[in-house]
């Protein structure tokens, strides 16, 4: 079988995909992947046919913005910066695939992020030679007026009843993402002479009419019915490790040998806020006594990193799996993507999140729902607040341990299972 498997964004977004590519590369399918140009090296080494749809010079000033993870503004910055350039050699290159499929009688079946509209034009001019589902990484991905609702960082009451939820969105609609996302919209629509966008474009047009995968577990979060209605199936979190690990880095088997559990801080692969993390969590972890790895390349050059270095408790690396870290960790400390949640969850270990955009805020307070972990808005984060949120859970996770009892009911004991699943529903078996 014929596939493509479209994603825009950061590695956290990449890596869901990309496990299910390899997978389906695995199986023996003609797989290409569909991303940024930045991303070409990795999947190439997962064994994954890899296509640029946005360049790296899009790709740099996307991730360097300054609003990228502001709570409102940072998904202006993702449509304008990354999904617009996108559209066109995303459906450019879909339209070349389907119709080399044809050739082989055959249909192209397409996996993209939804914000990946190309793909979705790409679906509206070969309706016949291509099957598009879309993958939900988070549950944010999928509108709905149930509780939890989160715009943004605001949790909607649970008190408000559906008419007022419903006119949030359409409030939300009218005023901010409509005006966002219409010109560029609008224009390829005149261009490709594709059907008139009538319903909501985040609501409604860019979910495909062929049906999605919630790509995350029921215990996480339900599909709500009106999507269930819409054909969106759930699987589970497509975790991702490098088939191709890299040695860890020099002296971090010795820093784990003296220090045999620790507390692991992720800030993100596009963190800008590495800085802040830094200064929240190592002040309070050195008080209490705590060794900490800090995984992220964000802090060279900044004096946080010369203290980094200079401190026999604490270890800075620039990369590493997070599968390879978690099973010695007793804290993850992180910037709630899922990716990041899922793999807390598969190696039961607590989670404290600092929220700061997009699917964050909704992530974390189902972590915490879970009694999983706790979490926060990054701006609302302080010193003081840190400290209780962090003594809180170490007491939680020191108990979990004693009495051998896991934080999560999520942990998995074998990662590849959601995989094959989804790609079981891609094949087009039953069982999803």
């Amino acid at each position: 079988m014929k596939f493509a498997v479209v994603t825009l964004g950061s590695a956290g977004d990449l890596h869901p995909f990309l496990a299910i590519a390899r997978e389906l590369v695995r199986r023996g399918h003609d797989v290409q992947l569909l991303s940024q140009a930045p991303y070409e090296n990795q999947s190439l080494a997962e064994g994954v046919p890899f296509r640029a749809v946005v360049d790296a010079a899009a790709h740099e000033r996307t991730l360097k913005h300054p609003l990228l993870w502001h709570p409102l503004h940072g998904f202006g910055v993702l449509w304008r910066h990354l999904a617009v350039p996108a559209i066109e050699p995303t459906c450019e290159a879909l339209g070349e695939l389907a119709h080399s499929a044809s050739a082989s009688a055959e249909r192209l079946t397409v996996l993209a992020s939804p914000l990946a509209a190309g793909a979705r034009f790409a679906r509206e001019r070969w309706p016949n030679q291509i099957r598009l589902l879309a993958g939900y990484t988070a549950p944010m991905g999928l509108r709905s007026i149930e509780d939890p609702m989160f715009l943004g960082a605001w949790r909607v009451p649970q008190w408000m009843p559906s008419s007022g939820r419903r006119m949030l969105w359409r409030l939300l609609d009218r005023w901010k993402l409509e005006p966002m996302a219409r010109p560029a919209l609008q224009r390829w629509q005149n261009q490709w002479q594709t059907p008139e966008i009538k319903s909501s474009a985040f609501g409604d047009w860019l979910h495909s009419p062929d049906g999605g995968i919630a790509l995350y577990p029921r215990e996480f979060a339900a599909v709500p019915q009106a999507w269930q209605q819409r054909d969106v199936v759930q699987t589970g979190f497509p975790l991702f490790e490098p088939e191709h690990q890299k040695p860890p880095p020099t002296g971090l088997a010795e820093f784990i040998r003296r220090h045999p559990r620790y507390v692991l801080l992720y800030p993100g692969s596009a963190a800008m806020a590495a800085r802040r993390f830094s200064d929240l969590v190592l002040p309070t972890c050195r008080k209490l006594g705590l060794p900490t790895v800090v995984l992220s390349p964000h802090l060279h050059g900044q004096s946080a990193a010369q203290a980094l270095d200079a401190s026999s408790d604490v270890f800075a690396i620039d990369q590493a799996p997070l599968g390879q870290l978690l099973p010695r960790a007793c804290l993850f400390v992180h910037h709630g993507g899922i990716g990041s949640v899922a793999q807390a969850l598969r190696h039961a270990v607590p989670q404290l999140i600092f929220a700061s955009a997009y699917d964050q805020f909704e992530n974390g307070y189902r972590v915490a729902e879970l009694e999983g972990g706790d979490w926060t808005p990054l701006a609302e984060a302080g010193i003081s607040s840190v400290s209780s949120m962090l003594s809180s859970l170490l007491s939680r996770a020191t108990f979990a341990e004693s009495s051998e009892m896991k934080p999560s009911s999520l942990a998995l004991a074998d990662a590849s299972i959601p995989n094959a699943q989804t790609c079981d529903f891609l094949e087009g078996r039953s069982g999803a």
